[in-house]
């Protein structure tokens, strides 16, 4: 595979979010683990921030880091690999006591099934695609239905496969659409969760969807063929 142009960023944000029909800025999100790999204008974060919000406030506009510190949501944190999950969140408590499960035992096994990057990283650069100086580890944007359908029909066009859509209505931003296709290398896009409904203020006619690197350029050219 040919090594990502860097330069082409600001290119693949306009070609998508003008295919797609956007009202949002395509997010860029790459993981780093020494902070000389941070370009020299963004800076770190002020305050402790949902990490779903993070990726809001990017599609708005805004370039900025965070390590674990300013990452208030635990489980959102741990899924990223920034941390270990809090013991109420890997033990299944938590989100039974939300009443999602009927369970711990069921809440537990959900959550050992949800993404989680298992590499320990520093913090993560969020920032609109378009003005990246970076490679991205992937993508994000929120979306709605029709625009996610052509993204599955960009991928199904390079691949000649169904796309699987992988969500359970728990941890979408972080673990949905961020994790998930970084570990599986293949996008996904979720229905999003109570967390992000409410801090991030995802609409409800939006849904999230999560490209990874391997797949940035290959979904523009598709969707400049099909559309």
């Amino acid at each position: 595979m040919a090594e990502y142009d860097i330069s082409k960023n600001a290119e693949y944000a306009s070609d998508i979010k003008e295919k797609l029909d956007l009202d949002s800025e395509v997010v860029a999100i790459k993981f780093f683990d020494d902070e000389s790999e941070i370009p020299s204008n963004i800076e770190k974060l002020a305050e402790p921030t949902r990490h779903c919000q993070m990726v809001k406030f990017a599609s708005e506009g805004k370039s900025f880091y965070a390590t674990k510190d300013e990452e208030a949501c635990k489980g959102g944190s741990s899924a990223l690999g920034l941390e270990d999950a809090p013991k109420k969140v890997s033990s299944g408590e938590k989100y039974f006591e939300l009443g999602r499960f009927k369970s711990i035992e069921e809440s537990k096994q959900l959550y050992e099934a949800l993404p989680k990057i298992d590499v320990r990283h520093k913090g993560i650069i969020y920032s609109p695609l378009k003005d990246a100086e970076f490679e991205p580890d992937v993508i994000i944007y929120f979306a709605k239905p029709l625009s996610g359908m052509r993204t599955a029909q960009a991928f199904v066009y390079n691949n000649a496969e169904r796309i699987y859509p992988n969500f359970s209505g728990i941890q979408s931003v972080c673990g949905d659409v961020c994790a998930g296709p970084i570990i599986n290398k293949k996008p996904n896009m979720s229905l999003g969760c109570d967390g992000s409904r409410k801090a991030a203020k995802v609409k409800p006619e939006e849904l999230v969807v999560g490209i990874n690197k391997e797949e940035i350029e290959p979904t523009v050219d598709a969707l400049n063929k099909i559309l």
